[in-house]
């Protein structure tokens, strides 16, 4: 099945990708729904509506190290767990009082703050807020120094101890500026490669368009250490954090290159944009486009794809078995995923789908842009012959 299409009309080239309904017996019905990361606000107004109506979401995001709760079979692993989920938590309640100019005043002000930074992050919070023994962290504040300092007592509970009941620390120091210097932006936040690329394609960001901080929304994929681990187990590059997490030069180069677009689309009286769009387009709706990772990098579309989507399904197993009173479950992933999920839904749990929607995420007038169709004839081929040889065809 296609999870993505170009479609034409007079003067409008589009780009729509489905979501599908699934059944099997005796179980709740599940929603696929293809997502894009960046999008025309309407696409994700509809999305939002969807899913309205599923009791559960299950969603896409590679989660910060330390953002579950602590756990582990063995006295290291939770030693080790609860740390993470202290550095974690101190980091997040560090960036939002320095957003805010604010020190919290409670672990609620850390949960509020969180949330104004991104939606995600206040559930990420009060999952990771539990020691693996069950407490909840100790939060205390130091206003002459400006020092934040979460604290967990260990197995025992009790200050001092050693081994499993050694106190577990995370202190850090918030930089807090004069009010003169903060009002002239000392405390901008910094984007990510896609969004900048909505904004200057004028066009949405999954991020920030959808209502993640619903309560029945729930993260379901790998944490970035996890990620990690598994790019090195199949020997794939890991290099590609660094892409994920923003941190890489050539990131910061593209994002850089992004922001002067709009200049040179104004320069040249416009077509950039456009182009830009077109080119998507093509791409994404090109048959046999979730292959084109694989095609590349095999052992990094095994992490990127397979594994997310066997650690949601196994989110989802779970929620089969414990959940009562359940008659609809949405899985919000990228449309990239279903290729991989829809088969495995049906093997693991007999799945069938029933319903398709399609949903408008992207449109562009083609008369606007610099490419004619020849260009994108071209460039149709030349990635379809890529792929083919790719995968030996």
């Amino acid at each position: 099945q296609e999870w993505t299409r170009r479609v034409v009309g007079d003067n409008l080239v589009s780009l729509e990708i489905a979501s599908r309904r699934y059944v099997s017996d005796g179980k709740p019905d599940v929603w696929l729904v293809g997502v894009a990361h960046i999008a025309d606000q309407s696409f994700y107004g509809e999305i939002t509506a969807l899913l309205e109506e599923m009791d559960i979401v299950l969603y896409e995001s590679v989660r910060p190290t330390g953002s579950r709760q602590p756990s582990g079979e063995t006295e290291e692993e939770r030693v080790h767990s609860t740390q993470q989920s202290l550095e974690f938590i101190a980091d997040v309640a560090v960036r939002g009082a320095e957003t805010s100019n604010m020190l919290p005043k409670s672990f609620d002000d850390v949960i509020v703050e969180a949330s104004l930074l991104d939606s995600r992050l206040a559930a990420w919070v009060e999952d990771a807020s539990v020691d693996a023994w069950g407490r909840q962290f100790i939060f205390r504040i130091e206003f002459s120094t400006n020092t934040l300092t979460f604290a967990s007592y260990g197995a025992d509970g009790k200050v001092g101890g050693t081994g499993e009941s050694t106190d577990l620390i995370a202190t850090k120091i918030v930089m807090i500026v004069p009010n003169d210097e903060f009002a002239l932006g000392a405390s901008d936040p910094q984007n990510n490669i896609q969004e900048d690329l909505a904004v200057v394609l004028g066009l949405a960001f999954q991020l920030e368009a959808l209502p993640y901080e619903n309560p029945n929304w729930v993260c379901s994929d790998m944490t970035m250490d996890e990620v990690e681990a598994k790019l090195i187990e199949r020997g794939a590059d890991t290099s590609l954090l660094s892409v994920l997490t923003g941190e890489s030069f050539a990131v910061k180069i593209a994002s850089s290159i992004m922001k002067l677009v709009p200049l040179f689309d104004t320069f040249i009286g416009g077509g950039i944009r456009e182009s830009v769009r077109l080119l998507m387009i093509e791409m994404l709706s090109l048959p046999d486009s979730d292959q084109l990772l694989a095609g590349i990098e095999p052992e990094l579309a095994q992490v990127i794809i397979v594994d997310r989507n066997t650690e949601l399904l196994e989110d989802l197993a779970a929620t089969l078995e414990t959940t009562e009173d359940v008659s609809s479950i949405g899985v919000l992933y990228g449309a990239g995923h279903m290729f991989d999920l829809a088969p495995r839904l049906n093997s693991l749990f007999g799945y069938s789908p029933i319903e398709e929607r399609w949903f408008v995420s992207m449109s562009v007038n083609p008369n606007d842009s610099f490419l004619k169709e020849s260009d994108l004839k071209r460039m149709r081929f030349m990635l379809q012959y890529q792929m083919r040889k790719k995968n030996g065809s």
